[in-house]
């Protein structure tokens, strides 16, 4: 077994017994990509409960900001002034592109709270997350979504997802959430469309590349919000404990 991470592509030839690869995170576009490893080695994630908790709460601490009004309220502070900004209206929908293990365990704490919930799967349905297919589905999850989340994997049929197109989907009040891959998003089209209103912001945990070069326009964009490819670590024993589960089946067979 090979516990693989952003690994040199063909690093497991020298490896002639190997039976599974097991990525050290919920990504597995690393191990998709790379041709030397044959179709019939077993392939595993690591999806710790650790890493579904620290999802979930990055997502929602962004959410929650926006649609608590805490940059408005903290405004208010600052000039003295006393106004609530809450409505009546009807908690707002928060759609995923994308909804694997991760992505539901975020579905679920954002239904906990209110929000509703729909998404954007290959050809997955769910019972209580509403999910969309093809084109078609995807054009409806950007129109209904005031909060997008992008928690896809990376492959020929999701890169650049995020592009003139589909942000020309969004309500001008949709603040997009990225934390799949860089590659998930065209930066050109995504800064042409905050620049004229085409959304309403960004938070991109993940870039085409990292660390973010110095000169980047996404650091002082007002409309954007940059972390450090930080939403979501595993616990460490967490982590061991799923890797040693995979060795013990895998050599039970």
């Amino acid at each position: 077994m090979a516990v693989l991470w952003n690994h040199p592509p063909g690093i497991t030839d020298a490896l002639p017994n190997l039976k599974m690869v097991v990525s050290m995170g919920a990504g597995m576009d690393h191990i998709e990509q790379d041709a030397h490893i044959a179709d019939n080695i077993l392939r595993q994630r690591i999806v710790t409960l650790a890493l579904q908790q620290n999802m979930a709460q990055y997502v929602l601490q962004h959410i929650l900001s926006d649609y608590r009004h805490q940059k408005a309220y903290q405004q208010q502070q600052f000039n003295h002034q006393w106004q609530v900004l809450e409505t009546d209206e009807q908690m707002p929908t928060v759609g995923f592109l994308g909804l694997g293990e991760l992505g539901c365990f975020v579905a679920e704490r954002c239904a906990d709270l209110g929000f509703q919930t729909i998404a954007w799967t290959a050809q997955q349905n769910h019972p209580k997350h509403r999910c969309f297919h093809a084109q078609a589905g995807l054009k409806k999850v950007c129109q209904s979504s005031r909060y997008l989340v992008v928690l896809l994997p990376l492959n020929e049929q999701t890169q650049g997802i995020i592009n003139q197109q589909s942000l020309n989907w969004c309500d001008p009040n949709t603040v997009l959430i990225n934390v799949g891959r860089g590659g998930h998003v065209n930066e050109t089209d995504l800064i042409q469309a905050l620049d004229v209103g085409v959304i309403k912001q960004v938070v991109l945990d993940v870039f085409n590349t990292e660390p973010l070069p110095e000169h980047h326009p996404f650091w002082n964009h007002p409309k954007v919000t940059i972390t450090p490819h930080s939403s979501s670590r595993s616990d460490v024993t967490q982590t061991a404990a799923q890797i040693v589960t995979y060795f013990q089946a895998l050599t039970a067979v």
